[in-house]
């Protein structure tokens, strides 16, 4: 199901992403049409306002009150008051054909201008002559006669100039209305059909964060209300994060919890070995189990009591970050069970069947390493009369003391059971005979000297240098009770060596 929604929100990213950059274009070519729509008017405005200008200006510097006006009163009056007024108003035309070629022209244009310059400059060569000595002495009407000019094609062209003004602004506005109506078709498409896409992936989004926030209240819940305890912790084993059974756990609040590190929550002198151990697991996201590989972790709690733990570790990478989540279970109860299925009641050491397992184990490293290893079967002499003549409370006494004197003489790695009754098992491993010999001896010395209502030790003892993978753990212990069962029928209070062959043995 999860895998399914982060399909779904893989494929809801991707269309989103379509749909943006479908919106980034539509907004793109919106922008790019709008701007194109009032480049091309201002260019156009602008190229046919100044053209105009300049025409109206030819127009009033050639019309009336322009050149070819003060050119005509100037011939019929001969006032010389209008020389300058000519000579002005005809720098000016020449001025503004000059400012009309350098802009853009059709050739129809540019040929109407070449025949409006052709008549100003015919005007121009006609006032030359008028102000000749010889033309002054012509009459009005002769005159007249001899400055007309055809101008006719001029004003021909200058109506083509206009023309072609009104030509060019019409264009412009059929331009700017098919612009205008293309950019008003992608503002449609966009009203119409993109931004009813974005709608729906927005509605999509909001359904998919909806969900995201009902999985992550969900994970919230799960976190909180697991049986387990659980942490987060860094790199550097600083707490990130924590449920409530972890601050039950631990007798600390979730503040608290948060302010300390990993090791703050292992005794002083295991935390030396944890950070090892956290820094080993590091980087490792596979889920390591502390119990399965074979590791005794001790919690500490507030008040100062351990707490034996069982700790499933998993390491994760997630961006630039590096972290660990603990999942942390107090087995207090679960390591109760076990001592009770492994140890007596009575006296404390393994029962028969934990003792018997561990001779096997012990059998078989002794044989891997080629070790040797050597087992006690003890009997308390005179346990029976005890146990008869002052009751069950004596007898359990005794064997509480036996058991006491046996773990304090011992190694660590001896291994001591209640094999039966009164009978105990020590199995010693690389112990040969003289070794194993000289430690039932001490005890059968030591415990006389201490014991009480005549109890002593019977100890039946076998010994390997080297242990044969055909040895089993019954062979080992039918040859200690048979050793044993000889120190008790010579008279009790000893020890005894299975007498065997070694190379038999060995074999």
């Amino acid at each position: 199901m999860e895998r399914r929604f982060y399909w779904q929100l893989g494929v809801l990213l991707l269309l989103t992403i379509i749909v943006n950059l479908a919106l980034f274009y539509w907004n793109t070519v919106a922008v790019q049409k709008s701007e194109q729509l009032n480049s091309n008017w201002q260019q156009i405005t602008s190229s046919n306002l100044e053209k105009a200008v300049l025409l109206a200006k030819l127009d009033q510097s050639m019309g009336y009150g322009g050149f070819i006006h003060h050119f005509k009163n100037y011939v019929l009056r001969r006032d010389s008051s209008y020389l300058l007024s000519v000579q002005t108003d005809l720098a000016k035309v020449y001025d503004h054909i000059h400012a009309l070629r350098k802009l853009k022209l059709s050739d129809e244009e540019i040929s109407a201008i070449d025949i409006i310059e052709s008549t100003v400059r015919t005007y121009a060569q006609k006032f030359s002559e008028v102000q000749s000595e010889r033309f002054k002495r012509l009459g009005v009407e002769q005159l007249d006669e001899q400055v007309r000019v055809d101008d006719y094609s001029a004003e021909r062209a200058q109506e083509s100039l206009r023309a072609s003004l009104r030509n060019s602004y019409e264009h412009a506005l059929i331009l700017q209305a098919k612009l205008r109506n293309e950019t008003l078709s992608t503002i449609r498409l966009g009203a119409f059909v993109v931004s009813p896409i974005v709608c729906f992936a927005a509605i999509l989004n909001m359904i998919a964060l909806w969900r995201i926030a009902v999985l992550f209240r969900e994970r919230d819940v799960l976190f909180e209300v697991t049986p387990d305890s659980i942490l987060y912790c860094d790199k550097q084993g600083h707490i990130t994060h924590v449920n409530k059974a972890m601050e039950e756990l631990f007798g600390y609040s979730k503040a608290q919890l948060l302010s300390m590190k990993v090791e703050d929550l292992i005794p002083e002198s295991n935390r030396t070995r944890h950070i090892n151990l956290r820094q080993g697991y590091s980087g490792n996201s596979k889920l390591r189990h502390s119990k399965k590989d074979g590791l005794s972790i001790i919690g500490l709690h507030r008040n100062g009591t351990l707490l034996p733990l069982d700790i499933a570790i998993a390491s994760v990478n997630h961006g630039a970050k590096d972290f660990s989540i603990a999942i942390v279970r107090d087995i207090t109860q679960e390591e109760e069970l076990v001592i009770k299925a492994e140890r007596d009641y009575l006296t404390g050491v393994y029962n028969r069947r934990h003792a018997y397992s561990l001779l096997e184990d012990e059998l078989i490293r002794a044989n891997r390493y080629r070790r040797a290893l050597s087992v006690l079967l003890i009997d308390l002499d005179n346990f029976k009369p005890l146990n008869d003549q002052q009751g069950h409370l004596a007898g359990d006494m005794a064997l509480k003391h036996l058991c006491e004197f046996l773990t304090g003489s011992a190694r660590p790695t001896d291994v001591i059971g209640r094999w039966g009754g009164d009978e105990f098992l020590i199995v010693c491993p690389e112990t040969a005979h003289l070794s194993a010999m000289s430690f039932a001896q001490r005890l059968v010395k030591e415990f006389a000297e201490q014991a009480e209502h005549g109890l002593t030790l019977s100890i039946g003892v076998v010994a390997y240098d080297f242990v044969s993978d055909q040895l089993s753990a019954n062979d080992c212990v039918d040859q200690a009770d048979a050793a044993l069962y000889r120190a008790k029928s010579r008279g009790r209070d000893q020890a005894v060596m299975f007498e065997v062959d070694l190379m038999m043995t060995s074999n």
